[in-house]
């Protein structure tokens, strides 16, 4: 419900959350989950959700994790498409969306310097971190992370190896869990195939399958977050299949930025606009649960060989590399907002009290909200 700003944002509110106030989850592995799901297909914040939730409490955690992160959005954006069909745009969110975005990268710059503090401890992996963050300032594109991950796992593992070869690692042949997910993915795609082949007589249903469809194949074929499915899903939604104007689905993007949560939640504008309520929790059902069973199933795999030496001095050059992400997210969400004197103001406040009160970020997300629409 304050994860405000997409991706980065939540997986930065979750390290927050359940590494630093709760201590239920280590660094490590939130920046492991983040690892494998800037990979896989998906967008990447409901992908490292359930990787914890996972990794909590299995299926149950799961299922229950996505639905917490999953349902504000949902709810706050099918209120919000309904108000702006009927109304129009609101001045007022604006208003607050701008003081939100530099409280955000606030977040997301206290984060990273807690996750450098604890897990960079090798000059080499500090050059990682320098050079991923530019390289994703610079560079466009999934490959630019693929690479990325992939050259920085090869560091690690040329220069950091030896280092860890002189300590003991204790390797732990940690169980498998792998029947609950495949049987999810199983019965994920019989029903995938059921809609596929069925042609209902309805029109209601006619629209809910197409957005079944349309959402469910986006989700395991495009790759790089939730910024990746705008330009796909407007040359669907806009130029294929006419259900929203040009004008509306940018209207829809603003929108789905002002929720909180996941930044694909937008794919719910656009359902709500097909079919209403229903049409929204179709869209948002099939874009965010297929790569989410993905990735827990992919992450059985890796939680298994990560502790043998190779393998983690690996991860130790991919965790810097992680935190560079997050480092260039500060920059790319940072300019989207005004640059006046407000913006900088409300920066340096929300940073100062994260750093030095350690106030909670849902509290300072209100305020630069407030702060915004004042000022």
């Amino acid at each position: 419900m304050t994860a405000f700003g997409g991706n980065i944002a939540l997986v930065a509110a979750l390290q927050k959350e359940l590494c630093a106030k709760r201590k239920i989850l280590n660094d490590e592995q939130v920046l492991d989950f983040t690892t494998i799901g800037n990979i896989l297909p998906g967008p990447l914040a409901t992908n490292v959700v359930a990787a914890c939730g996972f990794a909590l409490r299995g299926m149950t955690g799961l299922v229950v994790g996505l639905i917490g992160v999953i349902l504000p959005a949902l709810i706050l954006i099918c209120v919000l498409t309904e108000l702006y069909f009927q109304y129009g745009t609101a001045p007022v969110l604006l208003k607050v969306f701008n003081g939100l975005l530099p409280g955000v990268a606030a977040i997301i710059t206290a984060t990273a310097w807690s996750l450098a503090k604890k897990n960079l401890k090798y000059p080499m992996q500090i050059f990682i971190v320098v050079a991923a963050g530019l390289a994703i300032i610079l560079l466009k594109g999934f490959l630019v992370t693929l690479l990325l991950i992939t050259i920085s796992g090869f560091m690690g593992f040329i220069f950091l190896k030896n280092k860890l070869a002189t300590q003991h690692i204790q390797i732990q042949a940690t169980p498998l869990f792998l029947k609950s997910p495949l049987r999810a993915i199983i019965c994920l795609l019989i029903i995938g195939c059921f809609i596929y082949f069925f042609h209902p007589a309805s029109l209601l249903l006619q629209e809910l399958r197409m957005l079944a469809l349309t959402f469910g194949g986006m989700s395991v074929t495009l790759f790089g977050g939730g910024y990746v499915f705008i330009p796909a899903i407007e040359k669907i939604v806009v130029g294929l299949q006419h259900w929203l104007s040009a004008k509306e689905f940018a209207d829809g993007i603003a929108l789905g930025q002002v929720t909180p949560g996941p930044v694909a939640i937008t794919a719910s504008f656009v359902g709500y606009r097909v079919a209403g309520v229903l049409g929204a929790i179709v869209s948002a059902t099939a874009i965010f649960i297929p790569p989410a069973l993905l990735m827990v199933f992919t992450q059985q795999f890796v939680d298994r060989i990560k502790r043998r030496p190779s393998i983690e001095a690996i991860f130790m050059g991919v965790r810097p590399a992680v935190i560079g992400m997050i480092v260039a997210s500060v920059w790319v969400i940072g300019k989207s907002a005004p640059l006046q004197w407000q913006s900088l103001l409300i920066f340096g406040l929300v940073l100062g009290l994260l750093l030095w009160k350690k106030i909670d970020s849902g509290l300072l997300i209100v305020l630069a909200g407030t702060l915004g629409y004042f000022l």
